[in-house]
């Protein structure tokens, strides 16, 4: 490994302010439940969010001290090649068996998506499950389990995994009452740290990048969901949507203080 990626692979500064970050007393045993739990408290806690592209054009840097830093310390949140670097590194330090891998968002029809997702694949025994704490999309509460035909819900939205060929896993998701859709395709490959930094990177900085031109924040709450893009808040409360646009920066940062727990 490169001197120059040491930062990427550095232990956590700490487990428990992590955990107290994302409401967790303790760390217990590696379990299937326990990851359940980790998972769903990290995305009620963390936002989704790109300000720092979006607003000052910046680079994130992936180094476990930086982003523990923006995350934990200053209570921010980030984007993919953020949040579940610094999951992967949560859950090593608990004890969890845990591999990095590249994703494509499928949310709307593309017939070259690129690569520009970055999700955890986490080993059990023999089961390995799909652990995801950073998609901007309809992103599944708990952990999946890499396996064709694979299922679960949590009464209001489904999620399954679907093989797509030898080495990529589709991810659909069907929710009130919507036929089943591919949101999320996941690369079963071995991939390190180094190799997500020239994809943020081109995700920051792309003239054509959607995080550079959209205001994009969104957290999960224990009955729906706060996602704001640009200057509008959409409201998922159960099966209830409320759209509210907002017209002022000031309105946009206090919504943001208030909401989402983002002191810019």
């Amino acid at each position: 490994m490169s001197e120059a990626f040491e930062e990427l692979y550095q232990p956590l500064p700490s487990i428990e302010a992590y955990l107290e970050r994302i409401g967790i007393a303790k760390a217990v045993s590696p379990s299937a439940a326990f990851l359940d739990e980790l998972i769903r408290s990290h995305q009620t806690h963390v936002p989704f969010e790109n300000l720092d592209i979006y607003e000052n054009g910046l680079v994130p840097d992936l180094g476990i001290a930086a982003l523990f830093d923006k995350i934990v310390t200053r209570k921010r949140g980030g984007y993919c090649f953020e949040l579940n670097a610094l999951f992967a590194a949560l859950l090593k330090a608990i004890g969890y068996d845990v591999q990095p891998c590249m994703g494509r968002v499928l949310l709307h029809p593309d017939p070259r998506p690129l690569v520009r997702h970055r999700a955890n694949i986490v080993t059990i025994g023999r089961e390995r499950y799909l652990a995801d704490v950073g998609f901007g999309g309809p992103m599944p509460p708990f952990a999946l389990l890499v396996e064709d035909g694979a299922a679960r819900s949590d009464g209001r939205r489904a999620f399954a995994v679907r093989k797509h060929d030898d080495l990529w896993w589709n991810i659909g998701y069907a929710g009130n009452g919507e036929t089943e859709r591919v949101v999320l395709s996941v690369c079963d490959v071995p991939v390190g740290e180094e190799d997500f930094v020239p994809l943020s990177f081109y995700q920051a900085q792309a003239p054509d990048s959607v995080f550079r031109h959209n205001r994009m924040t969104n957290i999960r709450t224990e009955s729906g969901a706060l996602n704001l893009r640009n200057s509008t808040l959409t409201t998922y409360d159960g099966p209830e949507k409320t759209v509210t646009e907002f017209e002022s920066e000031a309105d946009i940062a206090r919504l943001l203080r208030e909401k989402f727990g983002i002191e810019l």
